[in-house]
């Protein structure tokens, strides 16, 4: 089979100290700590042969994500900016959607022919974490597309239990099939955003005032999600034009540059917020651009009594806090990552089934598997929306 596979160079900071599993099994817990000059080739590999509790899935389309971009973004050394769990080589992609072709012998919940989208999140079901119902911080996870191999190639092996199975999205977009396999690969930044706002944090009610600095792929997600679940005023901030734009289509009532109102503007979001909600300020704030030394202080002086304030985003920087505002405010500093467990997939998946919820606007450029680099380029510049890479001939 073809695939995208990055390498890169093992070359733990001065200042890092490795644990023995990491030295042990070169899967770094924080990758901009450990691996540099990371570069990518598209290549012939061995076609997978499933295991007894696998699939093998012939991969229609795969998302590239700002979790792969942080892979080729390095800093004046050569690391990597992506701070989370890397291993390399491998073929990155967690946004997938594609069809089963093969199952292993245990393997009752799917069959050849089914269309399926990708839970990226492997646990292993048996430490503390995944038996307390903790899932997402699993201390044995592997992670598809970062730690194993993932969905930039033709063919996927993954377990069964990590495929959700699409085929009602084909009556929701009227059979339209390559449509329903973009929606499959948008579904799980939908996920990621369902987490945090609905598992994560604990109170999210009906009429609240929200907002989102960041509308990549979670970020509109988080917009919709909050659309869906009542909020009566989204506020978004985020620098790209064209992102603006989706942000409006995905149900934003105010679009703003990250730096103010206007292109080159002054006014900090904080006092956009506290005029917008007529001096109440947020109640939820969704951080979705990673770019905390931005966003997190602007959150936490437009923060409303009980406010959320929901990290999803991943920055390498520290950032200052004034606590006595969370404090007095009885407000949430609350950190969300992942998207497994908690019934969080086939909810995501009965909301775009039943209208509440479209991925497929944000996709705007697709490429195929041998433009790998072209597609990393325009997702690079982030000046569109979701860069889709369609596999196996779809376009």
């Amino acid at each position: 089979m073809k695939a995208a596979v990055i390498s890169a160079d093992w070359a733990p900071r001065p200042d890092y100290a490795l644990s023995e599993e990491e030295r042990r099994t070169h899967m770094a817990r924080v990758g901009s700590a450990v691996w540099k000059n990371p570069r990518v080739q598209v290549q012939e590999l061995e076609d997978p042969r499933p295991g007894a509790h696998d699939v093998i899935v012939r991969v229609a389309a795969a998302g590239l994500c700002g979790s792969d971009l942080h892979f080729f973004e390095t800093d004046a050394d050569g690391y990597m900016h992506y701070p989370g769990m890397a291993r390399f080589p491998s073929v990155p992609g967690h946004e997938v959607a594609g069809e089963v072709v093969e199952t292993g012998a245990e393997v009752r919940s799917l069959r050849p022919g089914d269309l399926v989208c990708l839970d990226d999140m492997v646990c292993c079901g048996a430490c503390e974490p995944c038996r307390r119902g903790f899932p997402n911080q699993c201390e044995n996870l592997d992670d598809v597309g970062f730690t194993m191999n993932g969905g930039c190639a033709e063919l996927l092996r993954v377990p069964a239990r990590n495929c959700w199975n699409i085929n009602a999205l084909l009556g929701r977009y009227h059979g339209d099939r390559n449509r329903a396999l973009e929606a499959g690969a948008g579904i799980e930044p939908f996920t990621v955003a369902y987490n945090a706002l609905f598992e994560c944090a604990p109170r999210l009610k009906p009429g609240a005032f929200a907002t989102v600095f960041g509308a990549g792929a979670i970020g509109l997600a988080a917009v919709q999600l909050l659309r869906a679940s009542g909020a009566a005023r989204i506020i978004v901030f985020e620098h790209h034009a064209h992102r603006r734009e989706l942000a409006r289509q995905f149900g934003a009532h105010d679009v703003f540059p990250a730096n103010g109102p206007e292109p080159g503007g002054k006014r900090p979001p904080r006092e956009i917020v506290m005029e917008l909600t007529g001096g109440a300020g947020a109640d939820v704030q969704v951080e979705a651009a990673g770019a905390f030394n931005h966003t997190v202080t602007e959150m936490e002086a437009c923060a409303a009594n009980g406010c959320q304030i929901i990290i999803i985003g991943r920055d390498r920087l520290r950032v200052p806090l004034f606590l006595e505002n969370l404090q007095v405010k009885k407000a949430n500093v609350i950190g969300a990552m992942g998207n497994t467990g908690y019934g969080t997939y086939p909810n995501v998946i009965r909301m775009i089934a039943a209208g509440l919820l479209d991925p497929t606007p944000m996709v705007t450029d697709r490429f195929s598997l041998d433009e790998f680099e072209q597609a990393l380029a325009k997702a690079k510049s982030r000046q569109g929306g979701k860069v889709l890479l369609r596999m196996n001939g779809a376009r």
